[in-house]
């Protein structure tokens, strides 16, 4: 279990990271653990602080979040050998989705719901690729070996850490 954080903290910290690869275990990973900080930010800043402190708390919360899962899903296309312009419905949703947030906190709730009304049937133009491309980053392997953007991402295991065999653990079965 302390692989998986650390996987995850590794991935929060390359953040601005737009070259390198990134493995299908860590996106998967990242993809589960980056909830967590969301569901603590929204009980306390729900429990401790006013509405509109505790929407702009989520509203940071979500931004930091977005931006790591951005910068995640451009090394992950790379891990297929495909460019990272690939990841661009996925940007134009968050960025509309933060936007419309952000209107929605500054000018209020008429203003976000007029706006959001009329990009309705716009949404739809980047909402199926972006599923498209969601959806291969999480399903389909990476290329083996190095590419054009670098060597394999290593994987973490899914259990304990593999042991490696040495002579102590090779011994051979007594013969019968």
């Amino acid at each position: 279990m302390k692989g998986y954080f650390r996987q995850a903290g590794r991935t929060a910290l390359r953040t601005l990271d737009f070259r390198s690869r990134a493995s299908r275990s860590e996106f998967l990973v990242y993809l589960v653990l980056s909830q967590l900080p969301l569901v603590v930010a929204h009980w306390s800043s729900s429990w401790f602080a006013p509405p509109a402190i505790a929407d702009a708390i989520m509203l940071a919360a979500v931004c930091l979040i977005s931006a790591t899962l951005f910068a995640l899903s451009v090394r992950r296309l790379h891990d297929f050998g495909h460019s990272g312009w690939w990841s661009l419905p996925l940007l134009i949703l968050i960025g509309r989705t933060l936007l419309l947030d952000l209107i929605g906190l500054t000018a209020g709730w008429p203003l976000r719901s007029a706006i959001e009304s009329g990009l309705s049937y716009i949404d739809w133009l980047a909402t199926i690729p972006a599923v498209a491309v969601f959806a291969a980053m999480l399903a389909w392997p990476g290329n083996r070996g190095p590419n054009r953007f670098g060597p394999a991402p290593e994987e973490v295991p899914a259990s304990a850490p593999a042991q490696t065999k040495t002579a102590s653990t090779e011994k051979s079965a007594p013969a019968a």
